[in-house]
């Protein structure tokens, strides 16, 4: 095989192509890094520095302690005790999926569950330290703890739960803590925390959020890879929230609570020289101890969709008709207008016929003449038909709301508290678009028709009865103290308006609701008690129009959210009143048979501290159905 070897008259090969291509190549290559620095330095170079610095500092909240929740003597209602949480910073888990599934194989929980609360923390404060599990076992603890090298961007805080000191006491009252929401935290007073705080979210906890939660700290530190804190840079100290002391006296909650049973209903026992609440009792009820740690997706489930609303506070979120107690409102308010004097008699004959229809009396046989004293210690309905039709249903309504705090609500230092309802004309243009009829203000002067109330506020009217014509501010906060007792704020009584009537008319007022439980014929005989005269006034309030009533009774057994609501409002000692007490009782039928009893054991245990208070009944879950009321009279 023969070789060539080039000569020098031979042509070189052309490399140029090659060349060519090789510089687009290059060029290309460098661009793309260009572009891939100026991406990551430009673009995203705030997030990366960022990242850089978690890398080697971690800053951790320095969680506070909640204020307590005492009563009016100072007894503790709401203590905290130690609670382990595994907190997160999710910016430094690089595969949370996986971290989710090791967590939840650690400590038994739901892997799923786990995982999607850590993608709802990343969303924001990704770079922040946030709360991702509560409640953590001494058992959990020591298994995280032993593994803690494999759980990146994990850290064990000891924070501190609610914790009532009483199975059962007051827990509509009081309230619950709940994981804070979206809405929550663009708004006053959470601004500052974060997303799996857990803030108040009924009662006293939710109102006094402000004043509870305090000022949580914070803690910037030098780690390793691992997580090992190498130095501290930087601590705030958190400061603790105040404590608050309520008006409340344990004592006759627990009586009220028991005297509830599992009645529906509710309690309100009032001062009426100052409006603070001594007691507040609904029922149904829930157990507050169900929430510490947070409430299980199937209790709130069963809480929320319980037909018989055992979260509801009735004391001041239930509106109802407030029947023959109302006569009180229109007693003294007819003579505050000047349209009777005590004085004033009407004629009952057992009805009050007007354009047709007949409104009738309780007393069929009616009463005959009736003046003041008589139409509320036998709660003449004819008397407030005449009393109505002489006041008109505006003058009727602006007298009520002025004097009473009716149709709005006072600021009870509860977010549930509801307004009412106080029709007038212009409220019935507004919501049927129709006019007011001259005849639908009679049963609205008896306390039924539009007319709505809630128990705090028929204990309202009440007081201002008992004490001569003074309304003021119902509250249940008494003081306000920082975590060393000293002395933050004190609530003063403060009056929202003056009755200002003539002292010998409301002493008539104050003389006829004496004779409602003391006198014979009273409707009220059933409120007495030994060694102190009561004064009060009985209600009935129907639920449904007469004929119905009629068709329902005719065919036997009324069901039972059909009957009437039974109501007594009272004050004693009758002569220097000292002490309210409303109850009400839900389709319980009649109030002086059902309620006045209820109202006299309370008033005993107030007067006397001898009445054992110690036994309370246990809490039970409400049945699923509205088949009956198991404690129905």
């Amino acid at each position: 095989m023969t070789s060539q070897v080039p000569t020098f008259g031979d042509t070189p090969p052309d490399y140029g192509p090659q060349i060519a291509w090789l510089k687009v190549f290059f060029f290309l290559v460098v661009a793309a890094l260009a572009l891939r620095l100026w991406y990551l330095q430009i673009i995203n170079g705030e997030e990366y520095r960022l990242k850089s610095e978690r890398n080697h500092t971690s800053l951790l909240d320095i969680p506070t302690q909640r204020g307590l929740i005492l009563d009016r003597h100072g007894q503790v209602l709401v203590d905290n005790q130690i609670s382990y949480d595994l907190f997160v910073t999710p910016g430094e888990v690089e595969r949370p999926e996986e971290l989710a599934q090791q967590v939840g194989r650690l400590i038994g929980r739901d892997p799923q569950e786990l995982s999607k609360r850590l993608a709802g923390l990343a969303k924001k404060q990704k770079f922040n330290s946030q709360m991702w599990v509560t409640g953590l076992t001494r058992a959990d603890l020591v298994t995280l703890q032993t593994r803690h090298y494999e759980l990146p961007g994990v850290t064990i805080q000891i924070n501190s739960v609610r914790q009532p000191t009483m199975d059962n006491f007051a827990p509509h009252l009081i309230g619950y803590l709940g994981e804070i929401s979206p809405k929550q935290l663009s708004e006053e007073p959470y601004l500052g925390l974060k997303q799996g705080a857990l803030v108040g979210q009924s009662g006293i906890e939710q109102s006094q959020e402000a004043l509870l939660h305090g000022k949580k700290g914070q803690r910037l530190t030098t780690v390793d890879s691992h997580g090992r804190i190498l130095e501290e840079l930087r601590a705030e100290y958190p400061e603790p929230g105040h404590n608050i002391r309520l008006t409340i006296n344990s004592r006759l909650q627990r009586v009220a609570q028991a005297l509830l049973g599992e009645r529906a209903g509710a309690i309100v026992v009032l001062d009426p020289r100052n409006f603070e609440i001594l007691a507040m009792a609904s029922s149904p009820t829930f157990n507050l101890r169900d929430f510490v740690g947070g409430v299980s997706a199937e209790r709130w489930k069963s809480l929320t969709e319980d037909p018989f609303r055992p979260m509801e506070n009735r004391a001041v979120g239930g509106q109802y008709p407030p029947g023959s107690t109302f006569k009180i409102a229109m007693a003294l308010t007819a003579l505050r207008e000047g349209v009777i004097t005590p004085e004033s008699v009407f004629h009952c004959g057992g009805a009050l016929f007007l354009g047709g229809s007949r409104f009738g009396c309780w007393a069929r046989a009616g009463h005959g003449a009736v003046n003041l004293h008589r139409s509320l210690k036998e709660s003449c309905d004819v008397y407030y038909y005449e009393v109505g039709r002489r006041l008109g249903v505006d003058r009727l309504a602006n007298g009520v709301r002025r004097y009473f705090g009716l149709g709005r609500t006072l600021d009870v230092d509860l977010q549930t508290e509801r307004s009412g309802l106080v029709p007038d004309q212009a409220w019935k243009l507004r919501r049927f678009g129709k006019p007011w009829n001259f005849g639908e203000t009679l049963p609205v002067s008896i306390g039924q028709g539009y007319l709505l109330t809630t128990p705090l506020q028929v204990a309202q009217y009440t007081a201002v009865a008992a004490n001569g014509g003074t309304l003021y501010r119902p509250h249940l906060v008494k003081e306000v103290t920082d975590f060393e007792g000293h002395l933050i704020k004190r609530v003063e009584p403060e009056i929202i308006s003056q009755l200002d009537l003539r002292p010998d008319y409301t002493q008539a007022v104050r003389r006829a609701l004496d004779a409602v439980v003391n006198e014979a014929g009273g409707t009220g005989r059933r409120g007495q008690i030994p060694g102190v005269q009561v004064a009060g006034k009985t209600g009935t309030s129907q639920v449904i129009s007469l004929d119905r009533y009629q068709l329902y009774s005719r065919g036997g057994v009324l069901p039972w959210k059909y009957r009437e609501h039974a109501w007594f409002t009272a004050y004693a000692p009758a002569d220097n009143p000292e002490v309210v007490v409303t109850v009400l009782l839900e389709h319980a039928g009649g109030g002086g048979a059902n309620s006045a009893p209820l109202a006299a054991k309370l008033l005993a245990a107030y007067f006397d501290a001898s009445v054992d208070t110690n036994v309370m009944p246990p809490y039970q879950a409400q049945p699923d159905k509205p088949t009956g009321w198991r404690g129905d009279l």
